[in-house]
């Protein structure tokens, strides 16, 4: 059994939708508990979960993890809201975290910092110790990249009106050089060599600063799934993560077995990506002349089929199907906070609604429970 872990990026609002710059006060009341940590900006939030085999254990420490963060931060008097951009207004690049590494990235990549502050994603680590083994998954991971953005699009709000996109963190984030899929590497000393190489050309930071949609952690023996927003429930984040490592346990079988890499190109994967990031599951309006739509609901049944064997094999083949089910009928985050702001234009309304949806109390927990 392949062990998963997430990493969730939260905004922290004002009642009225604005940024509130509160992080360290939030951090003051959850001193200690080490899973709570600080962000790029100071009205961000990041939760780390333990090492998990069970999706279960997995949604109920995400649950645990939200409710700490949402309570530290009512108490300094913001929300916790799971989005991936700012809905309203953002911050100015003074409220980048007081940190050195922080603070270097911000100087030496302004116009990203501009763009993409304050967007949050969703990383999902599956444990893969084996590092030729890991880079063999990376390169297969490409075709599967845009349905896994659709499925997790939860971005359609910026400077208080609608973007048109699903996911508008996706295009806010295309502005750091690194933020893109990752290649086809012969293995763990070819992607090495590709990740100094652009440390050494200033395109990154350093490791970390690496912002590939897949990649290898820097911290542990895992591959790093990071193209998904910020998923609005605990329960869309835990069936996000049980496909994630239902389908590099499947693309483990096809490295071992030699299986041929999908001889997608840069501008196809590209093309689907950007389909995902605006459409989500559903394309909408027209499509550039001379190309075809790109089919993201498709390929979203295609990837099902491909890895139902493996959810099988770790026994999250109904949970998983069945909570896809309900996405079908509701719509992704990006829909539901469509509908939220349909049903009550007011800020504020909108505003709590999503801090409901992030950290449920404990009657609407239940009705919203991963074991459904």
């Amino acid at each position: 059994m392949l062990t998963v872990g997430v990493e969730e990026e939260f905004l922290l609002l004002e009642p009225d939708g604005a940024v509130a710059p509160v992080s360290g006060g939030v951090l003051g009341v959850t001193e200690g508990d080490e899973r709570v940590k600080p962000e790029y900006t100071a009205y961000q939030l990041e939760t780390v979960s333990g090492v998990h085999t069970r999706l279960d254990r997995l949604h109920d420490e995400l649950a645990e993890l939200r409710w700490i963060a949402s309570n530290a931060a009512e108490r300094t008097g913001a929300l916790l809201v799971a989005a991936g951009a700012p809905p309203f207004r953002r911050g100015p690049l003074e409220a980048v975290t007081d940190d050195p590494r922080y603070r270097e990235l911000a100087d030496r990549y302004p116009s990203a910092t501009l763009a993409a502050a304050g967007t949050c994603g969703c990383h999902v680590h599956v444990g893969v110790a084996d590092r030729d083994l890991a880079v063999g998954v990376l390169g297969r991971l490409r075709p599967w990249l845009a349905p896994l953005l659709a499925l997790t699009a939860n971005s359609p709000y910026a400077d208080g009106a609608d973007s048109g996109y699903g996911s508008i963190r996706y295009e806010a984030r295309r502005q750091w050089p690194t933020f893109r899929a990752p290649e086809v590497w012969a293995d763990a000393e070819d992607y090495d060599r590709a990740i100094k190489a652009l440390i050494a050309d200033g395109t990154a930071l350093d490791v970390g600063g690496v912002h590939l949609l897949a990649r290898l952690s820097g911290r542990y023996p895992t591959i790093e799934i990071r193209v998904a927003d910020t998923c609005l429930s605990v329960t869309d984040t835990v069936v996000f993560a049980g496909i994630v490592r239902a389908l590099v346990a499947t693309l483990i079988e096809d490295v071992r077995y030699a299986r041929p890499v999908d001889a997608m190109s840069a501008a196809e994967v590209e093309d689907g990506l950007a389909a995902a990031a605006r459409h989500g599951l559903v394309v909408r309006g027209p499509q550039p002349p001379g190309r075809p739509p790109v089919a993201i609901a498709d390929q979203l049944r295609v990837l099902l089929r491909k890895i139902t064997p493996a959810l099988g094999e770790s026994g999250d083949a109904v949970a998983v199907h069945s909570r896809l089910g309900w996405l079908c009928r509701h719509g992704t985050g990006a829909e539901r906070q469509r509908s939220l702001l349909q049903s009550d234009p007011r800020p504020d309304a909108f505003v709590n609604a999503l801090a409901e949806h992030t950290a449920p109390r404990p009657a609407t927990a239940r009705a919203l429970a991963w074991a459904i």
